[in-house]
């Protein structure tokens, strides 16, 4: 069961149990004070008729009148002020009675000068009160009773009984209907932390919820968006070292093609032919340098994809940067027919040889790859001067569109070609990343038809 349900339920249960209560407090306090004055009305009552018709009768009477006259006096003084409820008795018997029932059974006569005493009880259906109260006459003892029909008062408090109950019903279904309408406004902002919780759960971990009050509930909802923002914060750190780690391996397996093809080549050299000696160190020394640069190539894009700290750059020689890069396509170029053409008007450059190696020969790669395969020539110009660094070729080029997203991981202009060339999409990304490890500016102009220059301007 929800929560909201169940506070409703608890609330509105509390409340129906107040109302029911005060209810019956009320009911039962009105119940008795109603009974209460209209026991009083007829204690006061027979003690009026008592006290008129004592005196009344007290002051005709005489010692020398004879039995029937003095009964004759009594009825008629009594008769004065007695009404339909008035009953007068002496020794158990009736003198003057209007009622059907013997009161004395009822009530037991008090002291003829006291508050005269009273007695509910019901006959034959009917609610009754019957008052009594003792009264001397010549030296004779009287009762006074009243005997008061009170049935329409018991009608009436069964009546207000019934509005009580339909009030305090009316009450309790509009008391719930508030309580429901406050707490599901009041736990509004619990539902949209659950469905915020949810949605970031399915990866829509931008996704925060709304504060609007500055109680309990929107103090939760506060640290919930802190929550929220410190997962988001580690799951995007989370994903770019995967995409690091990722790119890392990709970059390693990509750049490990061209210096393995040259090693494949010399170790194949070394166990089949009939090399002299110079040509078997030679061989042997290339096989060194390739693995030697493998070696440092490896720790370089480790560090460029899996930390954040700056690359080691330091003055080297244009020249000797051209002939490793050379040495290390010409197997591939071979098995293309391209052919490399090298300008090179500066002595030196500033950056990281090695990772400099690796963005060329990606950028001459993909220059040869750029030429269909029955092309008459294929020419590729490596160019540099001062703090610029060029690879231009007359291949296939490169549509508008696809010149923007060249240099994303994965991206291939013409995928069924790439398949068949054994592309795998990170060449371009591994030049983008080194040239923004060296904060270098890279730059595409391309024509379809007509060929492409990508240009690498150091800081």
């Amino acid at each position: 069961m929800k929560l909201s349900r169940r506070i409703t339920i608890l609330t509105a249960s509390v409340l129906a149990a107040v109302i029911l209560l005060v209810s019956a407090t009320l009911l039962l306090y009105a119940k008795n004070t109603i009974l209460s004055l209209s026991r009083e009305q007829v204690q006061n009552k027979t003690a009026t008729v008592r006290t008129s018709f004592s005196e009344m009768a007290n002051y005709y009477a005489a010692r020398d009148d004879s039995d029937a006259v003095h009964a004759s006096l009594v009825q008629y003084c009594f008769s004065r002020f007695a009404d339909q409820t008035s009953v007068l008795m002496q020794n158990g018997e009736p003198i003057s009675s209007s009622v059907s029932l013997d009161p004395s059974a009822y009530v037991t006569v008090a002291d003829p000068y006291g508050t005269p005493a009273v007695a509910a009880c019901t006959v034959q259906g009917r609610n009754l009160l019957i008052a009594g109260s003792g009264v001397n006459i010549g030296g004779a003892s009287y009762s006074v009773y009243t005997v008061e029909d009170i049935t329409d008062v018991h009608v009436r408090i069964r009546r207000m009984a019934w509005i009580f109950a339909g009030v305090a019903a009316l009450s309790i279904g509009l008391g719930a209907f508030v309580v429901a309408a406050i707490v599901k406004r009041s736990t509004k902002p619990i539902g949209e932390l659950s469905a915020a919780a949810r949605e970031i759960a399915d990866g829509a971990y931008e996704k925060r919820a709304r504060v609007e009050t500055k109680d309990e509930i929107g103090e939760l909802g506060t640290d919930f968006n802190r929550m929220a923002d410190a997962v988001e914060t580690k799951i995007s750190e989370l994903s770019e070292r995967n995409e690091r780690q990722r790119l890392f391996i990709g970059g390693v397996t990509h750049e490990f093609k061209t210096p393995l093809t040259g090693l494949l080549l010399h170790a194949g050299l070394l166990r089949r032919a009939n090399l002299t000696e110079d040509e078997r160190d030679d061989s042997l020394a290339h096989i060194e340098a390739q693995t030697a640069w493998l070696e440092r190539l490896t720790k370089n894009l480790l560090k460029l994809f899996t930390s954040d700290e700056p690359i080691e750059r330091e003055e080297f020689e244009a020249k000797a940067l051209f002939e490793q890069v050379k040495e290390s396509v010409t197997p591939k170029l071979n098995s293309c027919g391209a052919k490399l053409l090298t300008v090179c008007e500066t002595e030196t450059l500033y950056g990281n040889a090695d990772l400099m190696a690796s963005l060329l020969m990606n950028l001459i790669v993909n220059a040869a790859n750029a030429y269909d395969a029955d092309a008459k020539e294929k020419p590729i110009t490596l160019t540099a001067r001062e703090k610029t660094l060029s690879v231009s070729d007359r291949g296939r080029g490169i549509p508008k569109e696809a010149q923007s997203r060249i240099f994303e991981p994965f991206y291939r202009v013409d995928k069924s070609r790439s398949k068949r060339q054994g592309g795998s999409g990170l060449g371009l990304a591994l030049v983008k990343a080194i040239a923004d490890a060296h904060g270098a500016a890279i730059t595409v102009d391309s024509e379809p038809g007509v060929g492409t220059t990508v240009t690498v301007v150091l800081p």
